[in-house]
């Protein structure tokens, strides 16, 4: 088992660039190989496609492969090798996760797809974690604790109420509704971004029942807080044969949220959401897109004015096939 994490450690390093970023997630230890590993956080197939990978930098032993833990990471953006927008994970502490946070029977045995070789770890017994892969008892200074007031129950609690829980803030790069289709219903894909280089955005995914009202709100540049979780979104080909499954070409990681929420301002006092002012890049951003906007407006003859410091997003990203 592993060694109770300094709460300390956690509240130190909540923040990337002045911005928050941190996550917490809570499973059991997969495949663990080099210095990443994956989570897995309820039954799987085979081939563990829906566990979140997580990278361990220099200095944090890897832990053993199902070993309960919660680990303390920081979201980074990055593009895969096919252009692909992916959000990583990188871990900052882990500790012997709480038995609150540990993932829940319910979850655990949903049912999958008819066909599906599943993985065969299965830490429950008769409904009941096993003696072995148990968390411990909460403690007081725990700053899991404090997560679920945070999200004020917003999240999906199957797998325990802490145990998937990404806290952001950043400002909008870019964001376009991205219609429904067959296989999945219309959402709002954004960029929030909290370094220099744009590539280093982070992909998140609004659902609510009317995803383009919040199109109306959002602005380039503007500031913005996420409370959602990390999830993964398998991406398709064709299947081998007739009758197969479709093959798994790869994954993508992004986070997932319900609003977006107003920031708080940090101050030397308390750090809040984002310490202000903003970096420089912020206003070469800002200007950028309002150039661009300026631009497309030029060329619509039908065009309505607007506010003048206001620039729309949904010209930023809406053609943007790596979200």
């Amino acid at each position: 088992m592993l060694k109770s994490g300094s709460s300390r450690v956690a509240a130190a390093h909540k923040y990337v660039n002045a911005m928050l970023n941190v996550t917490y997630i809570t499973g059991f230890v997969r495949k663990p190989e080099g210095r990443s590993f994956l989570i897995q956080q309820k039954s799987e197939s085979a081939d563990l496609v829906h566990a979140i990978p997580v990278q361990v930098g220099d200095g944090i032993a890897v832990p053993r492969e199902f070993t309960p833990i919660t680990v303390t990471c920081h979201v980074y953006g990055a593009r895969s090798q096919d252009g692909l927008r992916n959000a990583e994970l990188r871990v900052i502490d882990m500790r012997t996760p709480s038995t609150r946070s540990m993932p829940l029977w319910l979850a655990w045995n949903a049912s999958m797809p008819e066909g599906i070789k599943l993985d065969g770890f299965n830490p429950f017994r008769a409904g009941v974690i096993q003696s072995e892969y148990a968390g411990q008892d909460e403690a007081p200074d725990d700053p899991l604790r404090l997560i679920l007031e945070a999200t004020r129950g917003r999240l999906d609690t199957r797998l325990g109420d802490n145990a998937n829980v990404a806290m952001l803030a950043g400002v909008v790069e870019g964001a376009a509704y991205i219609k429904p289709t067959e296989h999945q219903q219309g959402y709002i894909a954004a960029l929030v971004r909290q370094h220099k280089n744009p590539d280093q955005s982070i992909p998140v995914r609004l659902y609510s029942n009317k995803p383009q009202s919040h199109l109306s709100s959002i602005c380039i540049g503007a500031p913005v807080k996420v409370v959602g979780q990390i999830r993964v979104k398998l991406i398709h080909g064709e299947p081998e044969s007739a009758g197969d499954a479709p093959t798994i070409l790869g994954r993508q990681l992004y986070i997932r949220c319900g609003e977006f929420s107003v920031v708080q301002r940090g101050t030397e006092e308390h750090p809040g959401d984002i310490r202000f002012p903003l970096p420089e890049w912020w206003h070469e951003m800002v200007q950028r897109r309002r150039d661009e906007s300026q631009i497309e407006k030029a060329a619509r003859p039908d065009a309505r004015p607007g506010p003048a410091n206001s620039v729309p997003v949904t010209s930023a990203i809406v053609a943007d096939p790596s979200l």
